[in-house]
């Protein structure tokens, strides 16, 4: 996957289950499981390359210049350990603030991320908060050091429609106070119209569209990208069955030859499956892995 995030801006990866999305975060922070391995040639941040960093430089890069907030809290929080604790022992560890110091500055970021009773909240354990709590305490940990990178991995999907929104609220307002780049990982297009500044879109692990959020609702060119907006309900279409995308995403050790998307794809011509399609700029900021893109004359 290449890409660059650009500061204060929020890149939002999307795609259905089993795209690959939640494993590309799990690269980015050097987090794989041992029956994988990153194979990227290059993974830049701060100007320097760290596709080859041993384990003691990524501990001091993890929960400092680059953070993830992860789809359930309540498994990456500590059980054992105050919110409070949890949170400032980033700052101990990162920036060598004393426990005071330390303390002051949670209780500061708990009130920016609108923790109610910040005092009182730094002493309880997870379990003692709700799902919408837990995932601010995750928000506030992540970028209690200013990282330069915050990954969130499908961080409202576990929440109720009125929570959801102000934590998609929240992340807008601290990646603008904070400069932070954003790499938004989610399922949801109605998220991804609410948030992002640019859109990857995801299959297979490869990324077949990048552009802007304008661009892609108003002109998506890739066929899984139209695939995905026609199976969105939509309310003004009451009683239309939902559409479905045929088929399923393959396992990594069973891609097809070719274009990934293919035996899905109602487009294919011949050389969908003989070879991989390059992502090409079709319009102005605009990328598609695509052999027929742009597909105006293909589409009733």
């Amino acid at each position: 996957m290449d890409v660059t995030l650009q500061r204060g801006r929020i890149l939002c990866l999307v795609g259905e289950s089993g795209s690959g999305k939640s494993l590309t975060a799990l690269s980015l922070m050097r987090l794989l499981p041992s029956t994988a391995h990153l194979s990227s040639d290059k993974f830049v941040l701060d100007g320097k390359d760290i596709a080859d960093a041993d384990e003691y430089a990524l501990n001091s890069i993890r929960g400092n210049r680059m953070a993830m907030v992860f789809q359930e809290p309540m498994t990456a929080l500590n059980p054992v350990m105050t919110v409070g604790d949890q949170v400032t022992e980033a700052l101990m560890v990162h920036q060598g603030l004393t426990r005071q110091a330390a303390f002051d500055a949670a209780l500061e970021m708990f009130r920016r991320v609108q923790i109610p009773a910040p005092e009182t909240r730094l002493k309880t354990y997870p379990h003692q908060l709700s799902g919408g709590m837990r995932q601010r305490v995750m928000i506030a940990m992540a970028l209690i050091c200013r990282p330069a990178i915050l990954i969130a991995d499908e961080p409202t999907t576990a929440l109720d429609v009125t929570i959801q929104s102000q934590i998609l609220r929240l992340i807008d307002q601290l990646r603008s106070e904070f400069g932070t780049a954003v790499l938004f990982i989610t399922h949801n297009l109605a998220v991804v119209a609410e948030i992002a500044d640019e859109i990857a879109v995801m299959y297979a692990g490869r990324i077949v569209e990048r552009t802007s959020r304008t661009a892609l609702f108003g002109d998506p060119m890739h066929p899984y990208t139209l695939a995905l907006f026609a199976a969105m309900p939509r309310t003004d279409e009451r009683g239309r069955a939902l559409a479905a995308i045929e088929g399923q995403v393959p396992s990594p050790g069973a891609m097809p030859s070719g274009c990934r998307f293919a035996p899905r794809c109602p487009f294919t011509v011949v050389q969908c499956s003989e070879a991989y399609p390059p992502l090409r700029e079709i319009k102005p900021d605009h990328w598609v892995s695509c052999w027929r893109a742009p597909l105006e004359e293909h589409v009733t």
